[in-house]
């Protein structure tokens, strides 16, 4: 029997990697890292979540190219620390193909990190640097399933 259920969002994430290299962004209010992504709106909950994840990313991001897996390879806990609201994570990997990134007033900076050498804990707290550490320890399996051809292109 169910005691108390839980109301949680769901958020969705982006690892975009361009060949060896992953794009991490530092979040504005918190100065920690964050990936590009957001939580699902009350609207969008039937869609499917590449749609929304396209939009978070157009968001944040600008015009980018991109192409993902409409699947997402792996779950994670998340704490919204603006809104003190715990979130479903669901993590999806990308290649980035084309465009310039035109940061959104969420984010404050980006960069460009090497998936072999990058520190995690160096940029990310809590639940994001748990997921990050999970993508980076898969992280060649991840941009090898990219090669595939199940892949769509974003936007």
């Amino acid at each position: 029997m169910i005691q108390d259920p839980g109301q949680f969002q769901i958020t969705l994430k982006l690892f975009l990697l361009r060949e060896d290299q992953l794009l991490i962004l530092e979040d504005r209010h918190d100065r920690v890292g964050d990936l590009p992504g957001g939580r699902i709106n009350q609207n969008e909950f039937f869609e499917p979540f590449h749609r929304t994840l396209a939009r978070e990313v157009r968001e944040e991001l600008g015009a980018v190219t991109y192409s993902i897996n409409p699947d997402p390879v792996f779950c994670f806990q998340h704490f919204v620390q603006k809104d003190q609201k715990q979130a479903l994570g669901l993590a999806f990997v990308g290649a980035w193909i084309s465009g310039e990134i035109t940061l959104s007033e969420e984010h404050s900076g980006m960069d460009w990190v090497d998936c072999k050498t990058f520190s995690p804990g160096s940029r990310f707290v809590a639940h994001m640097l748990a997921a990050v550490e999970r993508f980076q320890k898969d992280w060649v399996q991840f941009r090898d399933s990219l090669r595939a051809n199940n892949t769509i292109t974003l936007p």
